[in-house]
């Protein structure tokens, strides 16, 4: 009798495809966002180790799908070395920033809403059709557009990485996954 395989659970990549139709759909749906970047850690906290990262993440499986048969390059040292770690966490703590600023000004009147998608923060794209037209406030249209675009852009870079160098480099400097770790060094303080 073999061991039963404890790896990323089978089909979760359909999870990340789902995600981004759903915002065709409605892009509400973006909001979905905070769940992934929740889950992780309360799963670490259950667990004590990396539940999220070695068995449920759809992200690692989508990368999995997309990253299988491809000539690989070595891996870039910036990655090995860890210090692009530390620049994803930078980018995605920017990000969490600018996101939670914009939103809160954009709830106190102080800012207008922008309904539409910007790639790595600075690349404005055009608003994505919507299947159902929902009136909601401004502040949550807006925070929906930019939880997807963070969402799209570190799936972009994550996609590119795996087809240029091995499917899953992207967990190596996952932001979600470097905090995870760290919040587990704590836990075992």
């Amino acid at each position: 009798m073999t061991k039963k395989s404890r790896g990323l659970l089978p089909g979760l990549f359909i999870i990340t495809l789902a995600y981004f139709a759903l915002g065709f759909v409605s892009i509400l749906f973006a909001n979905l966002a905070i769940l992934c970047m929740a889950l992780p850690f309360i799963l670490l906290s259950r667990a004590k180790k990396k539940v999220w990262c070695q068995r449920y993440c759809p992200r690692a499986s989508y990368l999995n799908q997309i990253g299988k048969k491809h000539n690989r390059k070595n891996n870039p040292r910036i990655i090995t070395s860890g210090k692009a770690r530390y620049y994803m966490l930078w980018y995605f703590g920017l990000n969490l920033l600018f996101i939670t600023g914009s939103t809160t000004q954009i709830a106190m009147g102080n800012m207008e809403a922008m309904p539409y998608i910007r790639l790595f923060i600075a690349i404005p794209l055009v608003p994505l059709p919507q299947v159902l037209q929902v009136a909601v406030p401004p502040f949550l249209l807006h925070l929906s557009y930019r939880l997807y675009s963070m969402m799209l852009s570190t799936t972009i870079l994550a996609s590119i990485l795996a087809l240029i160098y091995r499917p899953r480099i992207w967990c190596a400097i996952c932001p979600i996954g470097t905090l995870s770790g760290k919040a587990l060094s704590w836990m075992k303080e």
